[in-house]
């Protein structure tokens, strides 16, 4: 093989392997791509195409030829590890430059020495830096640098012998040396490009197994919960997500995600909104019900993306935080927040509600002790009876007033219960006539009590409570000709009161308010009350450990119906 076809060789040699290199990191990202390295192939290729078509030595054959040898040391620099400045490769290639405009200027001997010395540093520069790395060395990465390093040599004799026998300096001199010399160079040159080929692919294994140790170490110490899924089955996990849902360590390799979640049907639902955040913006954040190994359900914060954006659906990490307590943290501080409006409408409501109930009886007695005041020597008896009645009733609405407001206030923040042996009959009686006494002249009143009530433990305050606010409801809102029913009887150890009526029954919508407090029906009129009635029944109801059952249409009357417990009745 003739010293022209060796360069020609080169020259094809570092073309192919720059077009090889183009396809190895075609799709790789450009992170990931070893720089210099398909630069320095073609200037190698171009340069020894030149020589092949000059036998002396041209500026720019040199020049690309240098450039190259410098760039391919930069690239093993690269997959070594050292960095290499872009301000020192620029420096460098106009120093070649430089070097290769000097040559010109030189004998054949100096320059062809000249080229060969500069031969000899960029392939001893990348020799040193595969042998002296301070990491590990890898057989094929001391092999390669020794590989460089006899290069580096050869071309160190070649230019030495150009300056001692400069007679035989001529590049394309046909001695024997330089046909083997060129051969082996060839060989050795074509050797060294696919060992850094394999240089590269274990830098690049070595630095996945690094990545892949680092994987493990974060999976195994981070605090939340991470999993990877291939297809919507678990592939990965660390044991923080295993412990958060809990599964004993390894247990959830190869499950299908489903088994996280309550029901497949939630898994399903849930993955169609994780995945279409995940498709529209390569990320999902969001809550998530979730559900342990025992069964207990819980909330979890739930962050994941796509590790290839083009498989979104097949593979994605996620990572999962328990915020049960900070869910039921804000469930509490709703319900709160939802209360104090409760609380704050029905003190709006309760204070005009006063305002205006007061504002009638004031007036009243405004009014009649101003007409006594002024007219009491011109008033009839009959006049001042009258107005002395007016005064009374005014007197009497006021104090109903404070009284319901001072009993619901007394029930609801707290009453102790004070039973003492009551004669039952005897004081429904007494209530009955009370109220006969205020309402018999507007209404047809009907009272039943049984016999067999006889005496019992019971606490006469929420009693008289009860009864009166019933009866009271019930004369309230029945018409003058219409009726009022008091039933009350005995049965086994229990005392069942009625209170029923004829009187505008109860709305449906307003049927589940009825016992709130300051609650007014809408059918109510210009009927007058607080709302506070049917609250204290309920609050002294409750109290007595008793029940309270409502039977009502619109427009067809109410049936009051409380049972109260005799557990320590006495006959």
């Amino acid at each position: 093989m003739d010293t022209k076809t060796v360069i020609l060789a080169l020259a094809i040699g570092s073309f192919v392997f720059g077009a090889l290199l183009i396809l190895f990191q075609f799709r790789k990202e450009q992170s990931e791509r070893i720089p210099f390295w398909v630069a320095a192939k073609f200037m190698q290729g171009t340069g020894s195409l030149l020589l092949y078509y000059r036998d002396d030595i041209p500026v720019l054959a040199s020049s690309l030829l240098l450039c190259g040898c410098a760039y391919e040391a930069w690239a093993i620099f690269y997959i070594t590890g050292r960095s290499v400045s872009r301000r020192l490769h620029l420096v460098t290639a106009a120093c070649i430059v430089a070097a290769c405009s000097i040559m010109m200027f030189l004998n054949a001997a100096n320059g062809l020495a000249l080229n060969f010395l500069i031969h000899t540093i960029f392939y001893g520069l990348p020799g040193w830096a595969l042998l002296c790395s301070g990491r590990e060395k890898s057989l094929l990465r001391v092999s390669l640098g020794w590989g460089f390093w006899i290069l580096a040599l050869i071309f160190a004799v070649r230019s030495a012998w150009a300056i001692l026998i400069p007679e035989q300096s001529h590049l394309f001199f046909g001695a024997m040396i330089y046909q083997i010399m060129l051969p082996a160079i060839y060989c050795m040159m074509l050797i060294s490009g696919f060992s850094m080929l394999l240089l590269a692919k274990e830098a690049a294994d070595r630095s996945l197994q690094g990545a892949l140790r680092e994987q493990k170490a974060i999976l195994e110490t981070l605090p939340t919960g991470l999993v990877i899924l291939r297809d919507r089955v678990i592939e990965r996990c660390n044991p923080a997500l295993e412990s958060m849902f809990g599964y004993m360590p390894g247990t959830l390799l190869g499950r299908p995600v489903a088994c996280l979640y309550e029901s497949a049907e939630a898994s399903e639902a849930y993955g169609r909104t994780i995945y279409a955040d995940i498709q529209l913006y390569n990320r999902f954040a969001g809550e998530v019900a979730a559900m342990r190994r025992n069964g207990e359900r819980f909330w979890v914060w739930v962050q994941g993306t796509s590790i290839f954006p083009e498989r979104a659906q097949s593979y994605a990490v996620f990572s999962v935080t328990d915020i049960t307590q900070q869910k039921m943290q804000q469930q509490l501080l709703s319900r709160q927040k939802e209360e104090l409006v409760v609380a704050n409408t029905a003190k709006s409501m309760f204070l005009k509600m006063v305002a205006h109930e007061f504002r009638t009886p004031l007036g009243l007695l405004a009014s009649s002790t101003d007409i006594q005041d002024r007219y009491w020597e011109r008033l009839s008896s009959e006049e001042r009876y009258e107005q002395n009645n007016r005064i009374r009733s005014a007197a009497n609405q006021l104090a109903t007033l404070t009284n319901s407001i001072l009993s619901y206030n007394q029930t609801e923040a707290g009453y102790e219960l004070r039973p003492e042996p009551l004669d039952i009959g005897e004081l429904c009686r007494c209530i009955a006539a009370d109220a006969v006494t205020v309402w018999s002249d507007r209404h047809l009143f009907q009272v039943t009590i049984a016999d067999d009530c006889g005496s019992a433990l019971l606490d006469e305050t929420l009693l008289r409570r009860i009864l009166q606010n019933l009866l009271s409801n019930a004369f309230r809102y029945t018409p003058p000709e219409g009726s009022v029913e008091l039933s009350v009887k005995r049965v086994g150890d229990t005392l069942l009161l009625e209170v029923a009526d004829s009187g505008i029954g109860i709305a449906e919508e307003d049927r589940q308010h009825i016992f709130d407090a300051y609650y007014r029906g809408h059918n109510i009129g210009i009927r007058r009350g607080l709302g506070l009635g049917l609250a204290i029944v309920r609050e002294s109801v409750e109290l007595m450990g008793g029940d309270i059952t409502v039977l009502s249409s619109q427009g067809q009357g109410t049936a009051m119906q409380v049972v109260l417990p005799l557990a320590d009745a006495m006959t």
